[in-house]
């Protein structure tokens, strides 16, 4: 074959790839109208979301993703005047650590009843916390890091979080299923907001929202809501998905502080 028409076919077969990866990721997965024999978690239906019958359920967020990745992320935002001290959170599925991030660059750890945090000293927004962090003895700064940590091996039970109850906003709205479709390939019902609950005591006029919902879990996989706030709308959302398990080489350090502090 004439060399010209060989190079040719090969940068046609490369862009065909390309253009192929790119119309993959242009598109989501096709969404299929819903019929009578939709299935719906415990707790939900075609026109109805009972958000506390889903978490009656033994299905939880921070669980029952498990089963579908390796590692995966719980991603919410909120506007800025209303940020929450608990933001994403990471779980490796085969070991169950959690990774959360907290207010001024803190990030804590827990396995089991293991338990560790580090505040970088940059992060520590006045003096007053930074006095709070010094008379704690459950905090040792390090010098070589310039961050404080603290190592609990024995935590006990772990304290209540933020995770999984970001979709409570949901609650005083009501909902309408729409399609059947996949989220990072986990069945999921996709809803959309049709208003304010009648029972629902003095929530933010809704403006737009949808959610997905494991057809077969009741897990919220993600949401997007927008609200008419009284100084102008606040938007939330929210995502679980797959994730790699971030690097947390510092619960080693904070380990070898705490055990260099206990021995001093």
């Amino acid at each position: 074959m004439d060399r010209r028409y060989s190079v040719g076919l090969v940068v046609a077969l490369v862009a065909v790839g390309v253009g192929a990866v790119a119309l993959a990721t242009a598109w989501p997965p096709q969404a299929t109208a819903l019929d009578s024999d939709q299935t719906y978690p415990e707790g939900a239906g075609p026109d109805h979301v009972d958000f506390s019958a889903l978490q009656a359920d033994d299905a939880n967020v921070s669980h029952t993703p498990r089963a579908h990745w390796d590692s995966y992320a719980i991603v919410y935002t909120a506007p800025p005047d209303r940020r929450l001290v608990e933001g994403d959170y990471y779980i490796n599925s085969s070991t169950g650590e959690i990774l959360a991030d907290r207010w001024h660059d803190a990030t804590v750890y827990r396995n089991g009843s293991t338990y560790a945090s580090v505040q970088p000293a940059d992060g520590v927004p006045d003096e007053r916390r930074r006095a709070e962090l010094e008379s704690d003895d459950r905090y040792v700064y390090d010098d070589a890091t310039g961050a404080y940590y603290r190592y609990d091996p024995h935590y006990g039970r772990i304290a209540p979080t933020n995770v999984g109850r970001h979709p409570d906003v949901l609650d005083g709205y009501t909902w309408t299923a729409t399609n059947a479709t996949t989220h990072h390939g986990v069945p999921v019902v996709t809803y959309r907001v049709t208003g304010e609950r009648a029972t629902a005591a003095d929530v933010p006029p809704v403006i737009n929202g949808t959610l997905r919902l494991g057809a077969e879990d009741g897990i919220v996989y993600g949401f997007d809501l927008t609200l008419d706030g009284a100084e102008g709308d606040y938007r939330y959302t929210y995502d679980v998905r797959p994730a790699p398990f971030p690097d947390h080489g510092w619960v080693d350090t904070a380990r070898a502080v705490a055990s260099a502090n206990d021995s001093a």
